[in-house]
């Protein structure tokens, strides 16, 4: 039954993004927008063998993320994501203690100051501070992954590129989910995916600006809008973005100026997608979060075993096989009861429905879950 719930849940999440999007027209108060996210992060819930604790990392109140089998001397350090305005501590939570099952490290998450009360340069200040406290707790860099999605990913690079300019040690690597890396909004993918992207509308972006920067001249300054910066000498970096998304073109600009940048285009993907763990995309993606950042932390890529990707294949296919069989068994129960019956009623409609829809999800199986992988530019 399980791919059956996940068939659901992905068939729901799609119209229930479009809707959220709706309703963030509507909402001009950004700390309403705020109200209304706690109210939905709370009905996320905590995994059983997850255990956190509050401490304060430099300025800022932060979570340790632990799981079963992590090292304490490894850390992925995750900026999470919210417009600059908001945070949802369950749903980040849980999508940093999935990496880090992964990774087979802990988690540090830090509470930065949210705008419009605290702008630029406030929840840089505390995750720039929540870095040099993992250094002073004897953390070494080489054992540290910065990870960030959406806002946290702007985050996540403009931390690597103010790191370098005060002369601090950098992380083994970083990893950006769907960065907002641009906010001057130039990227082509903006206007090009407006419509298409099922989160957000391009009417929506211009407004994030004046709340989280206090002066406008300051948008193309490389700590506000990383796109801009000189990635010369950078750790490692790992993009994952969606094909839809109007924010694609700030992860490819972004991988075109850093030397050796993993760009990971999944097609038709939402922002911020790894989060959605009912996904297979989703979890494919953290797989490979977890294979880049073991190979940054052991300084050696890990070897490519066809076992393990002949599993995936597997898994994905037998999915696939799942819809094919339902399809073919409602239509051979619909083809012997109209033979049954002349005049077909709804008892032979219902397995007729049936087949249609196991049909419709076999194809959107075949069809999604297509991944391109590219180096420092763009698949499209």
């Amino acid at each position: 039954m399980k791919p059956l719930h996940e068939a659901i849940r992905r068939t729901m999440l799609f119209p229930a993004l479009r809707l959220m999007r709706a309703q963030m027209k509507l909402i001009s108060d950004p700390v309403h927008l705020r109200q209304l996210a706690a109210r939905v992060d709370a009905l996320g819930r905590q995994a059983p063998d997850v255990h956190t604790e509050r401490v304060t990392a430099g300025t800022a109140p932060a979570t340790w993320v632990d799981v079963a089998g992590a090292r304490r001397d490894r850390v992925v350090l995750y900026l999470h994501g919210g417009a600059f305005v908001a945070e949802t501590p369950r749903f980040h939570g849980a999508l940093l203690a999935r990496i880090c099952r992964e990774v087979g490290a802990r988690g540090l998450m830090p509470g930065y100051r949210l705008a419009p009360e605290h702008r630029y340069p406030a929840a840089l200040d505390d995750c720039i501070a929540a870095y040099r406290w993992l250094l002073g707790q004897g953390i070494e860099a080489s054992c540290i992954i910065v990870a960030g999605d959406s806002a946290g990913g702007n985050l996540t690079l403009a931390l690597l590129l103010r790191a370098r300019d005060e002369g601090l040690p950098l992380p083994a690597g970083a990893v950006a989910l769907s960065p907002v890396a641009d906010l001057t909004f130039s990227g082509d993918s903006v206007r090009r995916n407006d419509g298409i992207d099922d989160m957000f509308s391009a009417d929506l972006m211009d407004a994030l600006v004046p709340v989280y920067l206090p002066q406008p001249d300051l948008c193309t300054h490389p700590h506000v809008s990383p796109v801009f910066g000189d990635y010369a000498g950078m750790p490692p970096l790992l993009l994952i973005v969606g094909s839809t998304e109007l924010l694609l073109d700030d992860s490819v600009r972004v991988a075109q100026r850093c030397p050796g940048a993993q760009l990971l285009v999944w097609h038709g993907m939402p922002h911020v997608f790894p989060g959605f763990d009912f996904l297979p995309e989703a979890r494919e993606a953290t797989g490979r979060i977890g294979r880049f950042a073991r190979e940054c932390l052991a300084s050696e890529p890990e070897p490519q075993a066809p076992v393990e990707a002949g599993h995936a294949a597997r898994r994905l296919d037998a999915v696939a096989r799942f819809y094919l069989a339902l399809a073919v068994l409602t239509g051979t129960v619909s083809l012997a009861m109209l033979a049954f019956q002349p005049a077909p009623g709804l008892g032979a409609l219902l397995p007729g429905m049936g087949f249609g829809l196991s049909m419709l999800l076999f194809l959107r199986r075949r069809r999604r879950g297509f991944l391109r992988s590219v180096n420092g530019r763009s698949a499209r």
